[in-house]
């Protein structure tokens, strides 16, 4: 379904004129897309094309497959789509004559001669760039925890599972940057980074029967376990300072909220009081 889709992409372009160039990023760019996948698509229109062509994009991009969603995402920038078929599309169109693609990150579909100039590929992130993100998503797993006695005290229900997601999002990318890996895939992407055994963890942690203020605190408490037990080895790993104060702070904001609520047998889930 993808190939046909992008034939037709192609053939639309090449009979158009105007794109100079077509080009994939993303999984089908790097060999590891599937049936599931989206579709990362940029197109090279020149300066004094762009605008007609953005304004007409998705009459164009119907003509290909009928849509039955069309969003600027970015404006001017990149549009997210999906076909009658299903397709997921991000189109990006880039103004201009020429373009500077780095060979390794895209897949050319079509080019006009010279409008496609390759580059080196960037170096890969250095050390402080590894301690700025292992930083950032320390602090934000302890940020969102400390939330829960809102969702709970409430009886936010919803919003306390919705919580759930970014404590989640924060603890699988320590352990992503704790086991060397560096996420070269979107957010849908978990197992190829996250240890099998880690990410059993996560899953049983995710595990409850209903959604009540129970449930939620005893999953809360279980991710909050994990990011205990590897969290400190992974910053010293890493030469980062894990933020033990305010973990402790948190922790003990969030146990003497959850025992006015009546939830005190919850902190049996975690690993260190």
């Amino acid at each position: 379904m993808h190939q046909e889709y992008l034939k037709a992409f192609v053939d639309k372009a090449d009979s158009d004129g105007r794109p100079l160039a077509v080009w994939l990023e993303g999984s089908f760019a790097k060999g590891t897309a599937d049936r599931y996948s989206d579709i990362d698509i940029h197109l090279l229109i020149l300066e004094e094309d762009k605008t007609a062509f953005q304004q007409n994009l998705e009459s164009w991009l119907s003509d290909v497959q009928p849509l039955v969603l069309f969003r600027e995402t970015f404006a001017g920038q990149m549009t997210t789509c999906i076909t009658t078929a299903g397709l997921r599309l991000d189109v990006w169109l880039h103004a201009g004559d020429t373009i500077s693609l780095e060979r390794t990150k895209v897949h050319v579909l079509s080019a006009a001669e010279g409008s496609i100039q390759f580059k080196e590929a960037s170096r890969n992130k250095d050390p402080k760039d590894v301690s700025t993100a292992l930083t950032q998503h320390f602090n934000e797993f302890w940020r969102v925890f400390a939330i829960l006695p809102t969702a709970l005290g409430r009886d936010e229900c919803i919003a306390g599972s919705m919580g759930i997601t970014f404590l989640v999002m924060s603890l699988t990318e320590v352990l992503i940057i704790g086991n060397g890996n560096q996420r070269d895939r979107g957010i849908k992407n978990i197992n190829a980074f996250v240890p099998q055994a880690l990410r059993k963890e996560i899953e049983t942690a995710l595990t409850r029967q209903s959604i009540n203020r129970e449930s939620i605190t005893k999953t809360n408490l279980r991710l909050t376990a994990i990011m205990q037990r590897y969290g400190p080895d992974i910053a010293k790993q890493h030469g980062v300072i894990y933020p033990l104060d305010l973990e402790k702070a948190v922790l003990n904001y969030v146990s003497r909220e959850l025992q006015i609520l009546g939830l005190s047998d919850c902190l049996n889930e975690l690993y260190r009081l």
